[in-house]
């Protein structure tokens, strides 16, 4: 085989490759025209493919809409058959309840015509014929009244319980009530007695049939009480007479109504059978009582299972096969009744097809549209497409150009963030660089050092969490937050937080960094530690605010927090004190013992000043031996007196200073906001003035700057201080209140009250002495003193044959809640040998109310041991029905404000009835305080009220004028066996 001989090319004519610069060139100027023709296919693409969705969405849309509008067709039919049902069904309600309400309003008013016709006969023959004959014509006259032919008939039961009357069943005539009681073993008499006299004269009975002697109907009734025989005049009714009158009455209402066309309302009972249809408008759809079988039973059984919608074929004239109807059935009423309304589905067809022939021409017009919008976006996109084109040919020709002078700037970039690196780096000032977030991006290695937190550790955490300790939710970090959004600019002072959990205070400047647009991006913070800056603060401010010798407030502080209390007090129309103390003769220590020994013996009165007040109070050395305490927020001026009573009494102790046992009294001066200045300096120039007074008077007291203050402030200090030698000086004893049972008139009690016979003032009132040694907590040895002289007499009376009386001594609130109340009860019974039940402990609502466990578990240990207890003063405090509920008690005490104004007050007539309901109803007996007159008695004795005292029977005795009453009554009784046995 021959192989072709290669001629060889001379150079010029060899084909050479192209350039890099041509081949970008020629890419450069095809590029547009291939972007141009893919965009132009996508164009015509997404045209076509969104106009063949629409139509297939418009298509499903509109086979979704037809079965919507078939669907709302259905439930507007439904809803409205709903409707037309439930006010029917609220008619049916409202005829119930107008009946029931017309029924009590009728048997009122014939009972109030049966009682007045009775009263007027009564007044009329009265004296002209015999009892008897009164009886038998009172009877007769009223026998006729009434409404027979509704069933409404008169009664007559007399006080013995026999029926005189009952024109209801005129068999039972003549029978006994007095043990008949209804199926719930309620006897029939009191029931109609306590109606007729205390309550509002309607009730139901439960009768017993004269016809069916073991079955019992229900009678509606109102009762009256006729005073002149002591009869119970009613009018009453049989309740099944009134339920058929009120069913047939709503059966001819429901005949009578109308509802819209081609609509029909059937009533048929449980058993299915067809009660009523609305003015006979059923026979419009065949619903006559003649056909109403399967419908009727199938409506009934819906009914029984609470109502419900249902579709049942019924046949309407002319037609002569049954048609779709839709039914709306209620649920069964309580009468068993099942309300329902129908009517035709056929009138939707007309509506819904109306409806489709609509739709049908939109989804033409709409395609038309959707075909025209489809050729305009085409001609458009072309037209855009060649403008595009043009466009997009010159944008990358710039383009070029810009990325070549883009690459030059971020070479010269990257060399000033490399020298911005190395200066963040080398800086020793803490910085932190966020981003908009405020989340650390970067820290600088002197941050590092004063956080103690490490770089992979802060990184992507919230500053606010990590460096501030704030919670990014924060009020503070909020505002901070949007300040720096505003101003873009923020430095201040804030607490810091270390890794280790520690706190420093520090200066923080947040600067913000924001690009070409002026958006922010970035923030810079740098950080100052100033912790031994603000210790210096702090030495500062306790050198000008503090007495360095006693660590108390100085003149400085004081008149700062003086001058605010005064502004507060102002505000809550309250009052504050001011007591200005100097210690008596203090120099004659400092001169003998030197400022050494003086020094110390100040800063031990600076501390028992502090353990004496409050904390809300505030203690001031002024300077020297002068001291100045501020008493913030009293309830009253006196209250004064008392802290300096106690700052007296603190300071009297003797002091114990390096080996040197010293005494030293005060001199104190009290000013009171508002009554002695309104403002700082009055106050303390006033306060100043009434210490020199008080050092006038012989030092070691107290004086305030007004006089009446001052004198009343004495008097209480004298009565407290007397009040303590009074105990051990037998100046106290006991007189003793009798308390009588209103219903036999026995004396079965008393009531012990203490008294103080002063050997200089004379008898001074409890009231008051018992506050302050309540106060002072004297009353706790006087209590016990009280309960152990109360057993002794009350016991020395029974050895003397005089009777068992229950004792009833008062508790004060301090003595039931400390814990020896119940060794105290059980000495005093054990050492009179008094029995537990002859005790009774009274004690007020105030005493139950604070540390109610504690309280409850001490009265329910006294009470185990079979002393009586009664709550005192009922109705003057809270009177919380809780307590009489919680607690134990046997006797309640009505307060004598409710008995002052009885029998003619008719508001404390009603409460004082309501309280003796309540204690009798919890099985505590009533004893009524106050007992001032004869009628208060009688009306007592009318409610029930089981015991009374007060001045109508006697004043509290002294033991030997009380033990002298007992033995005059024992005499009465036994001369008069009579009324000792009534």
């Amino acid at each position: 085989m021959n192989t072709p001989r290669q001629t060889p090319v001379r150079p010029s004519s060899v084909a050479t490759s192209p350039s890099p610069d041509e081949v970008s060139t020629r890419a450069e100027r095809w590029l547009p025209r291939v972007m141009l023709s893919a965009m132009l296919a996508l164009i015509l693409v997404l045209l076509v493919s969104m106009g063949s969705y629409y139509i297939y969405r418009h298509e499903q849309a509109f086979q979704a809409r037809a079965a919507d509008i078939e669907s709302q067709a259905r439930d507007r039919l439904e809803q409205s058959l709903q409707e037309e049902v439930s006010y029917l069904i609220q008619r049916l309600n409202d005829h119930r309840a107008t009946f029931d309400t017309s029924l009590s309003t009728q048997l009122a008013h014939h009972t109030q015509l049966a009682l007045q016709a009775a009263n007027r006969s009564y007044q009329k023959l009265n004296g002209a014929v015999s009892a008897a004959q009164m009886r038998f014509l009172l009877t007769e006259l009223l026998r006729p009244m009434g409404q027979p032919d509704a069933g409404i008939a008169p009664f007559i039961v007399e006080a013995d319980g026999h029926l005189r009357l009952f024109a209801l069943d005129p068999r039972q005539e003549g029978q006994s009530l007095g043990k008949v009681v209804d199926d719930a073993g309620q006897l029939l008499t009191e029931r109609l007695s306590d109606t007729a006299i205390l309550g509002d004269g309607a009730t139901r009975l439960r009768w017993r049939s004269a016809d069916e002697a073991n079955s019992m109907i229900d009678v509606h009734a109102q009762v009256a009480h006729f005073a002149p025989f002591d009869w119970v005049i009613g009018v009453g009714v049989f309740h099944h007479r009134t339920q058929h009158i009120v069913r047939a009455q709503a059966l001819d209402a429901l005949s009578r109504y109308q509802p819209a066309k081609n609509r029909a309302i059937v009533l048929v009972d449980q058993n299915g059978e067809v009660l009523a249809t609305s003015n006979n408008s059923g026979a419009a759809i065949g619903l006559t009582r003649s056909t109403a079988t399967d419908w009727a039973r199938t409506i009934a059984r819906a009914g029984r299972a609470g109502g419900k919608t249902l579709t049942l074929d019924l046949l309407q004239p002319p037609a002569t096969t049954a048609e779709p109807h839709l039914a709306f059935v209620a649920g069964q009423d309580q009468w068993g009744w099942t309300l329902a309304a129908i009517a035709g589905l056929d009138d939707m067809a007309g509506t819904i097809a109306a409806e489709r022939r609509r739709m049908e021409a939109s989804k033409r017009d709409d395609f038309m549209v959707t075909l025209l919008t489809m050729l305009t976006a085409t001609a458009i996109a072309l037209l855009l497409s060649m403008v595009f084109y043009r466009w997009i040919d010159r944008r990358f020709r710039h383009y070029q150009d810009d990325i070549d002078t883009r690459n030059r700037a971020l070479k010269e970039s990257a060399r000033e963030l490399r020298l911005s690196a190395q200066v963040f780096e080398a800086s020793n000032e803490a910085i932190a660089i966020l981003d908009h977030r405020f989340r650390i991006v970067s820290v600088n290695p002197a941050l590092e050092r004063i956080s103690g937190y490490h770089h992979a550790d802060i990184v992507g955490r919230h500053c606010a969490e990590l460096l501030i300790g704030e919670q990014t939710g924060s009020d503070l970090w909020r505002r901070t937050a949007s300040r720096l959004r505003s101003a873009r600019h923020w430095a201040g002072e804030t607490t810091l937080q270390r890794a280790d959990g520690s706190n420093y205070p520090g200066w923080i400047s947040l600067g913000a960094i924001t690009n070409d647009s002026g958006r922010v991006t970035h923030f810079v913070v740098s950080i100052a530690d100033i912790s031994e800056r603000k210790r210096t603060e702090q030495r500062l401010r306790q050198l000008a605010e503090y007495d360095a010798l006693t660590g108390l407030p100085n003149r400085v502080l004081l008149l700062d927090r003086l001058g605010s209390t005064i502004e507060q007090a102002r505000r809550h129309d309250a009052h504050l004190a001011v007591l200005f103390i100097d210690l008596d003769r203090f120099k004659n220590i400092n001169d003998s013992l030197g400022h050494a020994v003086g020094d110390g013996l100040l800063r031990q009165v600076a501390g028992r000043l502090s353990a004496v007040v409050r904390s809300s109070d505030t203690v001031s050395r002024l300077g020297g031996d002068e001291f100045v305490v501020l008493l913030a927020e009293l309830d009253s001026a006196a209250r004064a007196g008392v802290v300096a009573s106690k700052i007296l009494k603190a300071l009297a102790t003797p002091y114990d200073v390096d080996g040197h046992e010293l005494s030293i009294t005060p001199s104190i001066g009290i000013t009171v906001f508002p009554e002695d200045g309104d403002n700082r300096d009055l106050l303390l120039k006033n306060a100043d003035a009434a210490m020199y007074h008080a050092k006038e008077n012989g030092r070691n007291s107290y004086q305030f700057y007004t006089d009446d203050l001052n004198d009343r402030a004495q008097t209480r200090l004298a009565l407290e201080n007397e009040l303590r030698r009074a105990l051990s000086r037998h100046e106290f004893s006991l007189h003793f209140q009798p308390q009588f049972h209103l219903a036999t008139g026995r004396l079965v009690g008393a009531e012990a009250l203490l008294r103080w016979h002063h050997p200089e003032r004379g008898m001074i009132p409890p009231d008051q002495f018992i506050p302050i040694a309540e106060e002072t907590g004297l009353i706790l040895p006087l209590g016990a003193w009280i309960l152990r002289q109360a057993c002794a007499i009350a016991q020395q009376w029974r050895a003397e044959g005089l009777g068992d009386l229950c004792i009833a001594v008062n508790i004060s609130a301090l003595q039931v809640r400390r814990e020896h109340l119940e060794p105290t009860v059980i000495e005093a019974l054990g050492h009179s040998g008094l029995p537990a039940h002859l005790l009774e402990l009274e004690v007020t609502e105030s005493a139950l109310m604070i540390q109610l466990a504690d309280v409850s578990a001490t009265l329910d240990a006294i009470h185990a041991l079979g002393v009586k207890l009664a709550i005192d003063d009922f109705g003057t405090g809270y009177s919380s029905l809780a307590y009489l509920k919680r607690f134990k008690l046997d006797k309640l005490k009505i307060d004598r404000s409710f008995i002052r104004d009885l029998p003619d007050d008719e508001e404390d007539a009603h409460l004082t009835q309501a309280i003796i309901g309540i204690a009798h109803h919890l099985g505590m007996s009533v004893v009524a305080e106050g007992v001032e007159t004869e009628a208060q008695e009688a009306f007592l004795s009318h409610l029930k009220c089981d015991l009374a005292q007060g001045y109508l029977y006697a004043r509290p005795l002294p033991p030997e004028a009380f033990r002298q009453m007992q033995i005059d009554l024992g005499a009465q009784a036994a001369s008069n066996p009579a009324d000792s046995t009534a």
